[in-house]
């Protein structure tokens, strides 16, 4: 188990039971099914939760009378960014992540850089062209977030 701890702030605390539940159902996956068939079904549940969850934000924006873009993506994203920290000197690098800490503590980074790929998803949904050179769960120091 990770290091949660009851002062944690409750966004971040709530990130980080995310990715841990998720790291015990991706392993329970790859244990049954094998390290590839297990890693295709991991990666078909993201796709689909990311397709679920774009789905109520499109909705919002709709009934908000906003065009699907970039621009309302920010504004109808279902996660906050409050436990995310971002480089001050360059706002496209995330810095700190929750979930990526988790992660970290549980050695699972190969595994949770699956789940880094509902940002795909999320983003085509938006019709957002972006690029993720770096991701912290490749081992990169920061996950960095160039919109085009």
């Amino acid at each position: 188990m990770g290091k949660i701890r009851s002062t944690d702030e409750p966004v971040g605390k709530m990130a980080k039971l995310m990715a841990e539940l998720y790291f015990f159902m991706a392993g329970e996956m790859i244990d049954k099914l094998g390290e590839k068939e297990g890693r295709e079904a991991i990666r078909s549940a993201i796709k689909r939760f990311g397709v679920a969850r774009a789905k109520d934000m499109q909705e919002e924006a709709r009934d908000r009378g906003l065009d699907i873009n970039a621009e309302t993506y920010a504004i109808v994203r279902d996660m906050p960014s409050i436990s995310w920290e971002k480089d001050p000197d360059d706002p496209r690098d995330v810095t700190y992540c929750p979930m990526h800490d988790m992660w970290d503590q549980l050695d699972a980074l190969k595994l949770g850089s699956l789940y880094c790929e509902i940002d795909d998803v999320l983003f085509k949904s938006f019709n957002v062209e972006y690029e993720r050179p770096l991701c912290k769960t490749s081992g990169d120091q920061c996950c960095r977030f160039i919109i085009k």
